[in-house]
């Protein structure tokens, strides 16, 4: 990317700045992004105060999902035209208006202008919670966390692993700080009530975003000189490549996404079964807890299988995370101590999480760091199908079949990830082929 690539709206200084500042930047930007990831902690204060089922709860997140997918795909073209800055700034007024508009649409239900249990309040308010955390909140989050990882990967293309593992990372630790601190401390300065929580999150994500926003810029041309040229940054693939590409990501996002919806549900369910005499606030703690704890290695499996795809190879790695992710899927049935099944949890949530990690530079060893972004978009697409599909599915699951629901979603996940590694397979040879350096040119 030469100078004058980047936004005018964007700072330019005649030297590159540290770019270690600009990827601690990004982490708190996906940070804030990754929240999205906490909404099973909001969902029984729904239920509970908007006599809503759990298809219902549940599509918000797979709109908030979706959103980001789909947002994505337009991103990646705007990138190199607009800048980071420029995009994540507007990354961020979606993320926040989302968050005022479905405060917006729970103040309606909340008796303002009818009572909750009257059929088209119920509805209007629901709209107004899905067009806000849903679509709107979605678009913020596709533009945030495209931006934030194609921009910070250019920054480091000789630690592409790793870089692009520490900005996913953030996205991770957000759902871990908004369930354990963040979401129980705004839902006590608002006494409960999710509306006021949830303008209060706004408030606090606005402030963050608009100065983390300020340390972002462009990769700068100087970065170049550590780019290797390889036979990807010209090379011709066929269409089923993007095609593979694209099921690879749904096949994880959909055990991963559907999982994380129902994630304190199954957890109460195992707890429960241990331990009959728990009281209800005493599940809702081992739920949230769970929760955290996966968050937690949602987080940390993004940087470690990131990281370690750059010394085994992209490949080799997903294969790993994804073969041994369907094998515990098939064991969690089984799985009746609660301490046994948090571990099993935590570590199928890592490779979920190790999948986002390493997909971006899978991505950019098999086209170039130029077109990348592109791809990486096209991609998300199916992390965003993923995403309209497994929640309200897993959800309906238990609204039908409560007694099998978890059994069914984990024998699920199992072939969805089984698929899924045939698929990363059978790019193995392309893959060796396109990391080639191109002998004697650096760009």
């Amino acid at each position: 990317m030469t100078d004058h690539a980047v936004s005018i709206d964007e700072p330019l200084p005649k030297n590159p700045p540290d770019r270690r500042l600009i990827l601690f930047s990004g982490v708190f930007l996906m940070a804030s992004l990754g929240s999205v990831y906490a909404w099973s902690f909001f969902t029984k204060p729904l239920q509970a105060a908007y006599h809503w089922a759990n298809w219902q709860t549940s599509l918000i997140f797979s709109l908030a999902v979706a959103g980001l997918g789909f947002s994505a795909l337009y991103t990646g073209p705007l990138v190199a035209k607009l800048g980071g800055r420029q995009l994540m700034k507007r990354s961020a007024w979606f993320f926040v208006s989302g968050y005022l508009v479905a405060a917006l649409g729970l103040y309606l239900g909340s008796g303002v202008i009818g009572n909750i249990t009257t059929p088209w309040v119920s509805w209007l308010s629901f709209i107004v919670l899905a067009l806000g955390y849903g679509v709107i909140g979605g678009i913020g989050l596709g533009t945030g966390y495209l931006t934030a990882v194609s921009t910070i990967t250019g920054w480091f293309p000789d630690k592409k692993g790793f870089a692009t593992g520490m900005i996913v990372m953030g996205f991770g630790i957000g759902a871990l700080f908004m369930s354990k601190v963040f979401a129980p401390l705004a839902m006590g300065l608002a006494k409960n009530n999710v509306a006021g929580a949830f303008l209060i999150i706004a408030v606090v994500y606005g402030i963050i975003m608009t100065i983390a926003c300020h340390f972002i810029y462009s990769p700068h041309a100087a970065i170049a000189k550590k780019h290797q040229q390889t036979i990807a940054d010209t090379y011709q693939h066929l269409p089923n490549v993007r095609i593979r590409l694209w099921l690879i990501c749904f096949s994880y996002s959909l055990a991963g996404l559907g999982i994380i919806s129902q994630l304190s549900r199954m957890m109460q369910d195992v707890s429960k079964a241990a331990d009959p005499g728990l009281s209800p606030e005493a599940l809702a703690t081992v739920g949230a807890t769970l929760i955290a704890i996966a968050s937690l290695g949602n987080s940390i499996g993004r940087l470690i299988w990131a990281w370690l795809s750059d010394h085994f190879g992209r490949v080799n790695i997903f294969i790993a995370l994804l073969g041994a992710a369907s094998i515990i899927y098939l064991v969690l049935p089984h799985a009746i101590s609660p301490l046994i099944y948090s571990i099993l949890i935590c570590f199928v949530i890592a490779s979920y999480g190790g999948g986002f990690g390493t997909i971006p530079s899978l991505i950019s060893d098999l086209y170039g760091s130029k077109r990348m972004s592109s791809l990486h978009g096209l991609a998300l697409t199916g992390w965003a199908t993923a995403g309209l599909i497994a929640p309200p599915f897993f959800g309906f699951l238990y609204d039908e079949v409560p007694a099998k629901a978890a059994m069914y979603a984990y024998y699920i996940c199992a072939g969805s990830l089984f698929a899924s590694v045939i698929l990363v397979f059978s790019l193995r040879k392309l893959h060796q082929h396109c990391i080639t350096p191109v002998s004697g040119d650096r760009s």
